[in-house]
Formats: C-alpha cells, sequence, structure tokens
C-alpha cells in the first residue's frame, strides 16, 4: 500500500492551493489507470468491460474540470 504524504502548511493550516493540486493530480493518475485498464480488457476480447473503464477513465477527466472550476470560484453548469 502507498504511503500517502503529510500535507504542506503555511502556518499550520493545510495549504488550499496544494491540496487542490494534489486532489487532481489523483483524479489525472486514476483516469490515467482506467484507460491502461480499458485498453488492456479490450485486448483480451472484453468489449464491453473495456469500454466501461475507458467511460469511467473520461468521467475522472471531466471531474478534474469541475474541481478546477469550483476551486477558482468559476460557475459551474449543471449537466
Amino acid at each position: 500500500m502507498a504511503e500517502y504524504p503529510t500535507y504542506e502548511t503555511e502556518a499550520g493550516q493545510a495549504s488550499e492551493a496544494l491540496t487542490y493540486q494534489r486532489a487532481c493530480e489523483h483524479l489525472r493518475l486514476a483516469a490515467e489507470c482506467m484507460y491502461v485498464l480499458g485498453h488492456l480488457r479490450k485486448a483480451n476480447d472484453d468489449e464491453v468491460i473495456g469500454s466501461g473503464f475507458l467511460g469511467i477513465g473520461q468521467l475522472l477527466e471531466k471531474m478534474v474540470g469541475q474541481v478546477t472550476k469550483l476551486a477558482t470560484g468559476s460557475r459551474m453548469r449543471m449537466n
């Protein structure tokens, strides 16, 4: 199991910017993992599950955009 690093702080408070960066990085890594799993499943003739993993990867990438909008205070349109 991966060991999670401690959060960097500014004057004893967790840094919002660094925490946002970490969250987006984890979402991007998760999306990349889903794409790899999707392609591996498709290579093993499991089209349905492979397509599912690829779809989840796309949703995770979309989530990065939504988190960015929230973090920057942009107005969000719910789809």
